[in-house]
């Protein structure tokens, strides 16, 4: 009963993404069946459901639109090796391990892009709901143009679109697990004929073939392969990212885990799948997901139904579908993605942290104003400079001894008391090279620029799990500076690979790394040997 539900929200949804895609309906039937049993097979999740969506569909249209004309033969063609293409990068990942790829979009970012996308998408589908020819430029001028061209536009079309918009929102709102899409589908097919809508102007799918009927792949040359490639590493990131999101909720609600680097190998298999079919690359879906979940699904046995029936369907069913209403198309895609635009999440953001609103609006406003690629590569970019800008400012905590705690952050612990002649610093973060050289200017300001100069400094490593070739040498040349201004270093608490790296660094400045005391405690508690003003710790030979 879970798989017939599924199938009756996916089979509406595959053909009306399909139009998103810029290829005819039955493509978006043919992205189904492989796609949806490679990843019920090979992926880490019992709980999502991998097949059309949203999202890729219009990365996928951007892509291919440049290289050929949408529904012609050569744009399924590339449509389909697009997909492989995913498929082949998805698979080389797994077998590098780089599951990490997920995380290339921070989630400020990918939410605005998001957000964005489900903008660029309705708005993409107006021009259906309005009976005109989708204008050229970008989601802006896309949308000032369909409501300034309002004279042109058919009054069928927006009776049918607009009826069919209000009447899935409602269902959806009203009745839940009733499948909306697939009754309204139905009732128009049946009001098509009977009030003659496509004399009025209506356009239809028209005759869809029974069985696959593929597109011939001779007009695909190399030069098209190269082109499509920097696309397809796109559509990775961003399905791989939204998808990955999606199984983690449903993997933290079943208290299971999800294995990335598996999720790479089952959405490698799934987009092959896809594109064996000639159809367009396929995605997590949290909508399909949780239909799923809430019709008893339990075991991903529901999606196998669904795609043994999604056969079915291509078989035997395409015939009913002739008189669809591209108006009902677009109105089942705008209903399915209008949940995507939250601005307050973006709002929330400025509320929270500012950069990260930046941040989100950038992205956002890279999808709406330039293309939905440029989004991409503005969310990735603007990912690696947050990541960048905060590993560039670690926080370097004072300690001093409390009471009751040991030795904690004096800013946030007024109770503590500093150590007498001692600066206890504590680094919060990996010591690498865009975090090095504020962590020294703080050692310096606190230890040889500071009046009265301490006699010690003791850092705390218990909070870096990392250090790198820049950063050892420059903490060397600092200490090195220490010593010569007469105030001796002590590390504690240095995990075990930091202690093994400085170690094969060979840095004779950082034998106190190698073999640190163990606690801020017992390095604060050994006072200085009089004879040597800097000794090694544990009493190791200078």
């Amino acid at each position: 009963m879970a798989g017939l539900t599924l199938w009756a929200l996916v089979v509406p949804e595959a053909m009306a993404y399909a139009s998103i895609a810029g290829v005819p309906a039955q493509f978006g039937l043919y992205s189904v069946p492989l796609a949806v049993l490679a990843y019920s097979w090979l992926g880490s999740s019992q709980r999502l459901f991998v097949g059309p969506s949203s999202t890729v569909a219009a990365l996928t249209a951007t892509v291919v639109a440049p290289l050929a004309a949408a529904s012609t033969d050569q744009y399924v063609a590339l449509t389909a090796v697009l997909s492989l293409l995913v498929g082949a990068v998805f698979l080389a990942l797994a077998a590098l391990r780089l599951g990490f790829i997920s995380r290339l979009f921070a989630e400020p970012v990918l939410d605005g892009f998001i957000i964005g996308l489900g903008v660029y998408v309705v708005v993409g589908q107006l021009p259906k709901l309005v009976g005109m020819e989708k204008p050229d430029g970008n989601t802006v001028q896309q949308l000032w143009d369909v409501a300034t061209s309002w004279t042109s536009w058919n009054t069928a079309s927006v009776a049918v679109g607009f009826c069919s918009l209000a009447a899935l929102m409602i269902l959806r709102r009203v009745a839940p697990k009733v499948p909306a899409a697939l009754l309204i589908v139905a009732l128009s097919l049946l009001l098509v004929p009977v009030l003659g809508l496509e004399d009025k102007g209506v356009e239809i799918v028209g005759t869809l073939p029974s069985g696959f009927v593929f597109a011939s792949w001779s007009a695909v040359t190399f030069r098209d392969v190269l082109d499509l490639l920097p696309g397809a590493l796109g559509i990775v990131v961003v399905g791989f990212a939204e998808g990955l999101a999606v199984a983690k909720v449903y993997a933290a609600k079943d208290r299971t885990t999800v294995d990335a680097n598996r999720e790479l190998l089952a959405y490698g298999a799934a987009s092959v799948g896809a594109g064996v079919l000639q159809g367009f690359p396929p995605a997590g879906s949290l909508s399909k997901s949780a239909a799923a979940e809430d019709s008893g699904a339990r075991t991903p046995l529901a999606f196998v139904t669904t795609a043994g029936l999604v056969t079915l369907t291509i078989l035997f069913l395409t015939g009913l579908f002739t008189n669809l209403p591209e108006p009902v198309l677009g109105a089942i895609v705008i209903s399915a993605v209008i949940g995507m635009i939250t601005p307050r999440k973006i709002w929330h953001l400025h509320q929270v942290r500012v950069p990260d609103f930046w941040l989100a609006l950038s992205a956002f406003l890279g999808v709406v104003l330039i293309e939905v690629m440029a989004g991409v590569l503005i969310g990735i970019l603007l990912s690696l400079v947050l990541l960048l800008q905060r590993l560039s400012t670690p926080h370097v905590a004072v300690l001093g001894r409390h009471p009751d705690r040991g030795f904690v952050d004096i800013d946030t612990n007024p109770d503590t008391v500093p150590v007498e002649g001692t600066v206890i610093l504590r680094i919060d973060g990996p010591l690498v090279f865009a975090s090095i050289d504020p962590v020294i200017d703080r050692l310096t300001a606190l230890t040889i620029d500071a009046e009265p100069r301490p006699r010690r400094v003791v850092i705390d490593l218990d909070s870096t799990s990392e250090i790198d070739v820049t950063a050892a040498g420059a903490l060397a040349t600092a200490v090195d500076d220490l010593h010569a201004a007469g105030v001796e270093v002590r590390f504690a608490a240095a995990h075990a690979q930091v202690r093994e790296y400085a170690a094969r660094l060979g840095h004779d400045q950082l034998a106190g790394l190698v073999d640190p005391y163990p606690t801020v405690s017992a390095a604060v508690g050994v006072p200085p040997a009089p004879d040597h003003p800097h000794p090694h710790p544990k009493g190791m030979a200078p």
